[in-house]
C-alpha cells in the first residue's frame, strides 16, 4: 500500500513538473507587436517576404508575436527607417546593403559593379562565411536576421534603348544614395542624381531624371512602365535584401523570442527568393505587354561596360578591408557561375 501511494505521489509530482515546464515555456514567449517598414508595395517580392515572415512568426509563437508590415515607405524612406531602427521606434526593415555604406563603408562591397554573374553564385556567397561575416558587421543598433532577394539591378530610361556602354552618355539617372553607385553611373557617362526611392516616381514622371536602376520586379510593381519606355538587362549590380531588427528591440527579447524571429527570417529566405525570381520572369512579360522595350545586353557589350567601370571597382576595392575582398573573391570563385 505504501509503495502504491509513493508511486501515485511520484506520478502526481511528474505531472505537476510537466505542467510547470509547459507553463514556463509558454511564458517565455510574450505577447508583443512589431512594425516591419519597407519602401516597396505590398504586392512586390519584398512585400511577399514580409507577409510570409509575419505568418511564420505568428505560427512559431502561437500567435503571441505579431508582425505588421508598413509598405510604400509609409514610415519613411530607407535611411529614415535605419535611424528609426537604431532609435527603437521601428522594429524591423529590409533593404539593399549598399544603403548602409554611410554607417560602414565596408558594405560597399555589395555594390561593386558586375561582382556577381548569377543568382546561384550570389546565393552561395551570401549563405556562406563571407555573407555571415558581413551580417556581423552591421552598424550599432542593427541586428541581421537573413538575406532575401531583391534581384539584379537594370537600367531604364525614357529617351532611348541602352544596348552598349555609349548609350549611357548624357542620361540623367537617379542613383541610390551611395557614392559607389553615383560614381558607377558617372563612369558610364551618365549624370547621377542621388535620390530617395520614395521620390523616384514623381521625378521620372516630371522628367527631373531620365531614368533609374532597379530590379525588374520593383520596376513593374511600382508602375515605372507608365513613365519609362526602355529598360535594359544591364544586371550591373546584384542586390540582396538584408532583413534587420532594431538592436533596442532585440535586447528586450529573450532567447526563445529571438529564436522565433531568426527561424522565421531564415525559413522565409528560400521561399522569398523563389517567388522573387518567378515574379521577375512574369514582370518581364507584363511590361513588354505595356509597350516597354526590353533590351538584352550582349556579352561583348557587358565586357565594354565592365571595362568602363573598372576604375570605380579598383577605387572602392582599395577602400575595403583586403581580407573581406579576398573572402568574397574566394567565395565567388568557389561558387562558380
Amino acid at each position: 500500500m505504501k509503495k502504491r501511494i509513493n508511486r501515485l505521489l511520484l506520478a502526481s509530482l511528474g505531472l505537476a513538473l510537466a505542467g510547470a515546464a509547459a507553463t514556463g515555456q509558454a511564458a517565455d514567449i510574450r505577447a508583443q507587436n512589431f512594425k516591419f517598414a519597407y519602401v516597396q508595395p505590398k504586392e512586390s517580392h519584398m512585400g511577399y517576404g514580409v507577409e510570409r515572415f509575419a505568418e511564420l512568426v505568428a505560427q512559431k509563437s502561437d500567435g503571441r508575436m505579431k508582425v505588421r508590415g508598413y509598405p510604400n515607405g509609409t514610415l519613411g524612406g530607407d535611411l529614415q527607417t535605419v535611424s528609426a531602427l537604431q532609435g527603437g521606434t521601428v522594429e524591423l526593415t529590409t533593404m539593399p546593403p549598399g544603403l548602409l555604406v554611410g554607417l560602414d563603408g565596408q558594405f560597399g562591397i555589395f555594390d561593386l559593379p558586375f561582382l556577381f554573374e548569377s543568382f546561384a553564385q550570389a546565393d552561395a556567397v551570401l549563405d556562406g562565411p563571407a555573407g555571415s561575416a558581413m551580417m556581423q558587421r552591421l552598424p550599432a543598433g542593427l541586428v541581421g536576421l537573413a538575406y532575401w532577394d531583391h534581384g539584379f539591378r537594370n537600367v531604364s530610361n525614357s529617351r532611348h534603348p541602352i544596348a552598349r556602354a555609349a548609350d549611357f552618355e548624357g542620361l540623367k539617372l537617379r542613383s541610390l544614395q551611395a557614392p559607389l553607385m553615383i560614381d558607377t553611373f558617372a563612369a558610364l557617362g551618365s549624370n547621377a542624381v542621388a535620390m530617395a526611392f520614395t521620390e523616384l516616381f514623381t521625378a521620372l514622371e516630371t522628367h527631373t531624371v531620365d531614368g533609374q536602376d532597379n530590379p525588374i520586379v520593383a520596376f513593374d510593381t511600382n508602375n515605372f512602365g507608365e513613365v519609362q519606355k526602355y529598360i535594359s538587362h544591364t544586371r550591373h549590380v546584384y542586390n540582396p535584401l538584408v532583413v534587420m531588427m532594431s538592436g533596442k528591440a532585440w535586447d528586450r527579447l529573450n532567447d526563445d523570442e529571438r529564436r522565433v524571429l531568426r527561424e522565421a527570417a531564415e525559413e522565409t529566405r528560400a521561399e522569398q527568393r523563389r517567388v522573387s525570381r518567378e515574379m521577375e520572369a512574369k514582370a518581364i512579360e507584363h511590361i513588354k505587354g505595356l509597350g516597354v522595350v526590353v533590351t538584352d545586353i550582349t556579352p561583348e557589350a557587358r565586357a565594354e561596360m565592365r571595362a568602363k567601370v573598372r576604375p570605380v571597382t579598383e577605387k572602392y576595392s582599395q577602400a575595403l578591408d583586403p581580407q573581406l575582398v579576398q573572402a568574397f573573391q574566394a567565395a565567388i570563385e568557389q561558387a562558380g557561375r
